[in-house]
């Protein structure tokens, strides 16, 4: 957690040096610094285990797209020398970006609070390596999160690598809640949410969602430090790579702020598990660890009390229902009572 984590992670950079963690200035792309936390200077956020291909690409897109001042901070961890060198040539040629290298993994929450610490925007953005930037993604978040105090974070429609169909939008993430208590949360892509392009009615519409995504998330600072970010794992308890983006999502509903869809910020996703290779070195050491990702699941459901787990996928449900220590896979007609009145989603 933010309030303590010097006191559980030591940061290096790529040399194996630490880090001046107050030695630092808040620079942006044009060499400009600027004051410590302004809502001008935007910190994004990016998590590294290999894919030194990916992440270049991410930043390249970043650079060519975004207008508006940022700083990117990446935080690495255990990546092969020839991802390392990626890593060192993208932070030669920029001055705005900043390196944190993990010998061993902090998991998908440590990384991303290690990268809020060291970061000096007043907005954060998570975003995912594995995504790339399109015009005006940034302004369009920054336009959304600067018109209402109450809006605490702010995501971006996801579109395949085909830039006409859509990954995620807002309609896709429901929870399910009765007298305002939240025991269902999760994914919709079935049937009509399926196959949506990116100018259909639906993801056209903007408005608060119950939970977003943070694989390209804007969300203010002040609200990061509300949450006291990430759960991370501290003390043998929390959450290391899955679900994050749900508990954080939920942590900042109960601070009291709205979680925003913004149709007009488009990033791209260029993620398919259908098509990877589950047998290469990101993914069976830090993505598809089955038996962690399940352990998470079942501290976040406890956590929140929660029931259920939606993921109902274009080719199949994966939702689980959670009884007693296990997670038993079930079928809900979400268009049925009691799901139907108390489904929740973009309003």
């Amino acid at each position: 957690m933010l309030k303590d984590i010097e006191k559980h992670y030591t940061f290096f950079d790529l040399n194996g040096e630490k880090i001046d963690l107050k030695g630092r200035k808040a620079i942006d792309q044009y060499k400009e610094i600027h004051k410590d936390f302004s809502f001008n200077f935007t910190s994004i956020v990016l998590i590294s285990a290999e894919r030194g291909e990916d992440t270049k690409r991410c930043v390249e897109s970043i650079f060519n797209y975004t207008p508006e001042p940022f700083e990117i901070i990446i935080s690495d961890v255990g990546s092969s020398e020839g991802t390392k060198k990626i890593l060192k040539e993208l932070k030669g040629a920029n001055s705005n970006i900043h390196m944190i290298c993990n010998k061993d993994s902090t998991g998908t929450t440590g990384q991303r609070n290690q990268g809020i610490f060291l970061s000096l925007g007043g907005l954060l953005v998570f975003m995912d390596n594995d995504v790339l930037a399109l015009p005006n993604w940034l302004k369009s978040l920054k336009s959304v999160i600067q018109k209402d105090e109450k809006i605490g974070a702010v995501g971006a429609k996801l579109l395949k690598p085909d830039r006409l169909t859509v990954y995620y939008c807002g309609a896709h993430a429901v929870t399910l809640e009765k007298d305002g208590e939240i025991y269902g949360i999760g994914l919709d892509k079935g049937e009509e949410l399926s196959e949506l392009r990116k100018d259909d009615p639906i993801p056209q519409v903007e408005g608060e969602v119950p939970w977003y995504s943070t694989t390209t998330l804007l969300i203010r600072r002040d609200v990061v430090y509300k949450c006291d970010g990430f759960d991370d794992i501290i003390g043998g308890e929390g959450i290391f790579i899955a679900n994050e983006d749900k508990d954080l999502s939920l942590t900042i509903r109960k601070e009291g702020f709205k979680i925003w869809y913004c149709p007009e910020s488009e990033t791209i996703h260029n993620h398919d598990y259908s098509q990877v290779n589950r047998e290469d070195k990101y993914h069976k050491l830090y993505r598809l660890r089955m038996n962690q990702i399940e352990k998470d699941t079942l501290y976040f459901m406890r956590k929140w009390n929660l029931t259920y787990l939606l993921e109902r996928l274009p080719h199949e449900d994966n939702t689980k229902k959670l009884v007693g220590s296990k997670l038993i896979p079930v079928k809900l007609d979400l268009s049925s009572i009691p799901y139907s009145d108390d489904l929740v989603r973009l309003k």
